[in-house]
């Protein structure tokens, strides 16, 4: 595994749906705030989703930090956006976590700002079109309403995907609205206009972790590589740091 450098960013993709042991003994590093929200979930699925994600975040930043995953400690900003807090933030390791119907992306990076973000290609939701309307920029919704019916799905997804990760880099999340900024809707990600700062400043990078998904990751910073880890439990070593 390469060590991150301030030009590259790792994307792990994770299953969620795992009943191992080794699932179990990472739940039990969750901290009494993280059990509290999870405890909010009506369904069983969601909130079990929900602690093997952070269990995993937990586990993939201490490889990185070289310590124990029960040891980090996090603090949220203004719009929710997690960081790590003292000491572990002199690090300066940045990351973001997003899972949807059994899959997590976490995205980590080393002191750009990142967002990641990924849906289901199945994943009920009401009239893609006036959705897209009240949201998304016009001119991505022109885009998506003169593509074929059958192709309509994975472009608004696509488009989604893409707003999201950006948001979430930049800290807002939804607090900011979608239609200051525009994307592509293509497999090839691409930030096409933003209200505020300069598109050549960010990475825009299109996902398929898997079939029947679709997820975007962004990066504050132009030009990074980045490398998407394809994660086995087995291989998680939780008491050594990234190779």
């Amino acid at each position: 595994m390469d060590r991150l450098q301030t030009d590259t960013a790792h994307v792990w993709a994770v299953d969620l749906e795992r009943e191992t042991f080794e699932g179990h003994m990472l739940a039990e590093t969750l901290s009494a705030d993280e059990w509290m929200r999870a405890d909010r979930f009506v369904f069983e699925k969601h909130r079990a989703h929900f602690v093997a994600a952070r269990g995993y975040l937990r586990a993939i930043l201490a490889k990185y930090m070289q310590c124990k995953p029960g040891e980090l400690a996090f603090f949220y900003g203004e719009h929710g956006k997690p960081a790590l807090a003292s000491p572990w933030d002199k690090s300066q390791l940045r990351f973001n976590l997003s899972h949807s119907a059994g899959l997590a992306l976490i995205a980590v990076s080393m002191r750009q700002e990142i967002g990641v973000d990924v849906e289901h290609l199945n994943r009920k939701v009401g009239q893609m079109k006036d959705i897209a309307k009240r949201f998304f920029a016009p001119g991505e919704y022109e885009r998506l309403c003169a593509l074929p019916r059958e192709e309509q799905r994975r472009a608004f997804f696509s488009c989604w995907t893409r707003k999201e990760a950006y948001l979430k880099a930049v800290g807002t999340g939804l607090t900011h609205s979608l239609k200051n900024f525009e994307v592509s809707l293509g497999r090839k990600a691409k930030l096409l206009w933003i209200k505020e700062g300069n598109i050549e400043d960010w990475t825009l990078l299109h996902l398929e972790p898997a079939e029947g998904y679709v997820g975007s990751v962004a990066i504050a910073k132009k030009d990074v590589e980045v490398k998407i880890v394809k994660h086995l439990l087995r291989d998680l070593c939780l008491n050594k740091g990234v190779n």
